[in-house]
């Protein structure tokens, strides 16, 4: 079994395109115009990207129902690509069990965890 793709419900288009883009290279770029709802397609990783309008995937949540983690070679370049691209802060870059780990909101607050590898 493999991961094969990732659907994320986006409320702010512009800016999740513009973060996601910039710190992930995902290349996203318009696919599907259903009425006036712009959907985006790329690739993080080995896998599809796709971002849905939130007007149509209906999501209703509090906060985000999952949380992924990104091991990178170079924690302070990634974090500093994300703040610059409207990306907050939620746990800077600190040492833990031979790790660097640090985490940001994406534009629509969901949580992302990088760790660098020390």
């Amino acid at each position: 079994m493999k991961l094969d793709g990732l659907t994320i419900a986006v409320t702010d288009m512009k800016r999740m395109v513009a973060f996601y883009n910039a710190v992930f290279a995902c290349n996203l770029e318009p696919t599907v115009n259903i009425g006036d709802q712009q959907f985006y397609g790329g690739q993080i990783l080995d896998m599809s990207l796709t971002f849905c309008p939130n007007g149509i995937a209906g999501v209703v949540a509090q906060q985000n129902r999952q949380q992924f983690r990104f091991r990178v070679d170079d924690i302070a370049d990634v974090m500093a690509k994300g703040l610059a691209n409207h990306g907050a802060e939620i746990n800077e870059i600190n040492e833990y069990k031979g790790a660097k780990v640090g985490s940001l909101a994406d534009p629509d607050g969901n949580t992302i965890e990088f760790v660098e590898l020390v």
